[in-house]
């Protein structure tokens, strides 16, 4: 498949290169120009390990490129992933300037039915506002486009996101009809080992199940901070309570 990945920040730049590692011609995009001729000349802006490696490989191999422009990419995507930044507002908020910038940028742009793939943290009801965002900019264009917005949140760890993109434990799809589903679950085919990690769902849930998941990483490691207090005051070992509440018991009356 043809995708674009709009933003080449820690999601966008792993995502876009996972993509490309798994046979597809992949164009990463950003407004940053100095970043993007860093990664046309193999420089790569953060560090993950195996990213550098999979990103020379790719290039050379002529599937995966880095660009400004992103009506270059839409001219032969039809797919376009959102991985921008959706910083925190003043508020506490996410900020969806990008997200909604880049929506903009895409109906500006597009030339055929796409594929428009939220994989930014955001807020649940942001597919809605990158829909009117992109039909907005079709509407200025007096062009009758057809597009679908999609969920697709992320789920990478620092240090082990290529492993975590290549080799995903879930994959979580939201969409509004079964046609846009089937084109990511045909994108996402090479990396279903097991078929039951791929969740389809409606997009509010999808865009919910990212920050559920935040949540309930959040109250792990609360949980494990207490019971580290509690282990040092009892005199107990916090890493030998960590491995016993992992083991899964084999008996079958437990």
């Amino acid at each position: 498949m043809k995708i674009a990945v709009i933003g080449t920040g820690y999601v966008g730049l792993v995502t876009g290169t996972c993509f490309a590692e798994m046979g597809n011609q992949v164009w990463c995009v950003d407004v940053d120009t100095a970043k993007i001729e860093q990664l046309k000349n193999g420089r790569i802006p953060i560090y993950e390990p195996g990213l550098t490696d999979l990103v020379t490989k790719n290039t050379t191999q002529g599937h995966l490129y880095f660009t400004t422009e992103l009506a270059e990419a839409l001219a032969v995507c039809e797919i376009c992933f959102i991985a921008v930044v959706t910083p925190m507002g003043e508020d506490g908020s996410a900020d969806l300037h990008y997200v909604l910038e880049a929506a903009k940028s895409i109906g500006a742009g597009m030339c055929r039915h796409m594929y428009i793939v939220d994989k930014s943290t955001v807020p649940v009801g942001t597919a809605g506002k990158v829909r009117a965002a992109v039909q907005q900019q079709l509407d200025l264009r007096k062009k009758p486009l057809t597009f679908d917005v999609i969920s697709n949140p992320e789920f990478l760890k620092e240090g082990t996101a290529v492993s975590d993109c290549l080799k995903p434990d879930r994959i979580v799809i939201g969409a509004d009809n079964e046609r846009a589903a089937d084109v990511m679950t045909e994108l996402y085919k090479p990396y279903l080992i097991n078929p039951e990690n791929f969740i389809r769902m409606d997009i509010a849930s999808a865009e919910m199940t990212k920050y559920a998941a935040n949540s309930m990483l959040a109250a792990k490691i609360s949980f494990m901070n207490e019971m580290s207090g509690i282990c040092e005051r009892v005199g107990a070992d916090i890493n030998q309570v960590r491995r016993g509440i992992r083991q899964r018991s084999c008996r079958p009356d437990a």
